[in-house]
């Protein structure tokens, strides 16, 4: 089994530009929810941003006016799961893609590894990380593929004037559409700031992709890798 999410730490930074999540005990005249100052239980008010602080996945809802919850996509519990490492530091190119293990067809979600070394300590803001061109999620969105997993904060680019032209080809909508109707594939999501331990081997698996119970278009997720005999 190998977990790819990167938790939620609070006090750790690690993308788009703001800080780290915090928590602050809740105040209610004399009584404090917290422990250690005291009170009789932890109480805590949470503050935090999915698409920043840790492993999330997202909907179509990201870039289009109607909300589309990301939990209510209706993920299926278990997946054929492609893993591949490409190692990339400027741009995941199409040409690469299909040239890898990603030409083959046999899996419902590929799980990008593209980088080296530990990632849950590394802080992306003003980095200009890597990114993936648009038309290889356009390449993979007209094979099957719906769900896509990778190890970068996103596959835009961290600045690009608000077009995030490979999440639009994704979900098969046109360069600055922003109407629901108008995406080919409303029912896929992206999955960004994951890490594919060192150990786990390009190859395929079942996947259970388990989002958190809340509303909104990207939400805290935990990927888990099993053996493909399993599941």
């Amino acid at each position: 089994m190998y977990d790819l999410s990167i938790p939620v730490e609070f006090g750790r930074p690690r993308a788009w530009y703001i800080e780290g999540p915090r928590r602050e005990a809740v105040r209610m005249g004399d009584w404090v929810g917290d422990v250690a100052q005291g009170g009789s239980v932890n109480f805590f008010d949470v503050h935090f941003n999915p698409h920043a602080h840790g492993t999330h996945t997202e909907s179509v809802g990201h870039v289009v006016r109607e909300p589309v919850h990301a939990v209510q996509l209706g993920i299926s519990p278990w997946m054929r799961a492609r893993v591949l490492r490409i190692p990339v530091e400027r741009l995941l190119t199409i040409n690469q893609l299909k040239a890898s293990a990603a030409a083959a067809t046999d899996y419902d979600a590929l799980i990008l590894a593209t980088q080296e070394g530990d990632l849950s300590q590394r802080d992306w803001r003003r980095t200009d990380p890597p990114a993936v061109e648009p038309a290889a999620l356009a390449w993979l969105a007209d094979r099957g593929i719906r769900h896509l997993l990778i190890d970068l904060p996103s596959v835009d680019p961290e600045e690009d004037g608000g077009a995030l032209a490979a999440h639009r080809a994704f979900w098969g909508l046109p360069l600055g559409a922003r109407d629901l109707r108008q995406a080919r594939y409303p029912e896929a999501s992206i999955t960004e700031l994951i890490q594919v331990p060192t150990d786990c081997a390009d190859g395929c698996y079942r996947l259970n992709l388990s989002l958190a119970p809340m509303h909104g278009d990207a939400v805290p997720s935990r990927p888990i890798l099993f053996p493909a005999e399993q599941g």
